[in-house]
């Protein structure tokens, strides 16, 4: 019981570390102070359960060469990083982050540039970090060590609760501003659709039928293709001055919610697999609701 609990005060303060690492490394590119991680206190338990598999591969061999050493942990970190991208995407129906634009990137889940600094790390944290991270950890006693578990625990998993039925919270809003949004796509489509067909019967009753045959492979109907589809977006982009965007939705959009504002900074990349429209729309209300 207190081997565990020693074992989870570790991943606590990974967890810990990878946090303050993300929150630095995020803040100094958006060039703001952000509060990186999935949950709304100091802990990105994705390093932490990163850096425990680690030491519980390889602690008990301390005759491994960095070089295979860097190489199993690359792969073995690398293969969490996807499994938890995938994992997370299924259960919230959202990507959290992407490196897509990445050279050498599998999906846009990993890349090679990340599995290089977490095989570092993992160096780092066997050969350097750790020794002394257990040593702090085995000096409380026993009672300490179980206190401290609990007590983190605890605290752990009300910000887990807390975090996870707010997004799905706010999963059920998005869903009810994207079935707004998909209704008025499909009556821009239908409007576009009708207003090119009048704009093609109306030029083929001004030309005579061998200059029609003649054209029809040419400009004017590639003209009317491209209008349709610059019909649709402007129309697509006037979803604010549509009957579509009711109250409810409106209302939907405004709320100023303490969480939406600290995930979409957390995660800038964040897209949702089912709601993309509604979230594009949540973020740029949350970017003007922030503006001076």
């Amino acid at each position: 019981m207190v081997a565990a609990a020693k074992v989870f005060l570790w991943f606590i303060l990974y967890s810990f570390f990878g946090w303050v690492y993300e929150s630095i490394l995020c803040s100094c590119t958006s060039h703001s102070l952000v509060n990186r991680g999935f949950l709304n206190g100091p802990l990105c338990p994705i390093y932490g359960f990163g850096a425990v598999t680690v030491i519980l591969a390889f602690w008990w061999e301390p005759d491994i060469s960095l070089w295979n050493l860097f190489l199993s942990s690359m792969v073995l970190t690398c293969t969490l990083e996807y499994i938890t991208s995938w994992g997370m995407e299924k259960l919230f129906h959202a990507r959290w982050w992407d490196y897509s634009d990445y050279r050498f990137q599998l999906n846009g889940r990993v890349c090679l540039l990340g599995a290089v600094a977490f095989g570092s790390f993992s160096v780092l944290l066997i050969k350097v970090v750790h020794p002394r991270v257990a040593a702090l950890v085995n000096r409380l006693p026993p009672q300490g060590a179980l206190a401290a578990a609990g007590l983190c625990f605890a605290a752990g998993a009300l910000d887990c609760f807390v975090t996870v039925r707010h997004i799905l919270a706010l999963n059920g809003r998005l869903a009810e501003i994207q079935q707004a949004i998909d209704r008025y796509k499909t009556q821009s489509r239908r409007r576009a659709e009708a207003l090119k067909e009048s704009l093609q019967s109306r030029l083929e009753e001004g030309i005579p039928a061998a200059v029609l045959e003649e054209l029809r492979g040419r400009r004017p109907v590639v003209a009317l293709e491209e209008l349709r589809g610059e019909l649709r977006e402007r129309l697509e982009e006037r979803f604010e001055e549509s009957i579509h965007n009711s109250p409810r939705v409106q209302a939907l959009l405004e709320l100023r919610r303490f969480q939406d504002r600290r995930l979409l900074r957390a995660f800038p990349r964040l897209s949702s697999t089912r709601y993309g429209d509604a979230l594009l729309k949540l973020r740029e209300r949350l970017e003007k609701q922030e503006r001076p």
